[in-house]
């Protein structure tokens, strides 16, 4: 099983548990989403024989990103990879980020977990 997994380290606050790269400023936030289009595409040769079931939002807290950011990252891998219809998407949120109006935003994109 092929996936992709993309580490959002960006978070509002640092938890004491937390062992994980990120940070609390969202100043580079635009900047990492740019390094991650490109190496998506200097990647993309490695998977030309497979095809992705799974893709994972992990973190950091990717429920910072908003919607366009979600989407842009997910038309960037759709272009440069094969990725099953019915593949998981997976997205790790933090739940004082979600209300109902951003999980009615979220249920309108691919994400299905």
């Amino acid at each position: 099983m092929a996936g992709i997994y993309i580490h959002i380290p960006f978070c509002k606050k640092a938890c004491h548990y937390c062992n994980f790269h990120f940070s609390t400023s969202q100043n580079y936030k635009s900047e990492m989403i740019s390094v991650l289009k490109k190496e998506l595409i200097l990647r993309q040769s490695e998977w030309e024989s497979h095809s992705i079931e799974s893709i994972y939002f992990g973190g950091g807290t990717p429920s910072v990103l908003n919607s366009d950011e979600l989407q842009l990252i997910l038309q960037m891998i759709d272009d440069h990879y094969t990725v099953e219809p019915h593949a998981e998407i997976t997205l790790e949120a933090n739940p004082d980020d979600l209300n109902l109006d951003t999980i009615k935003v979220l249920a309108k994109t691919r994400i299905n977990r």
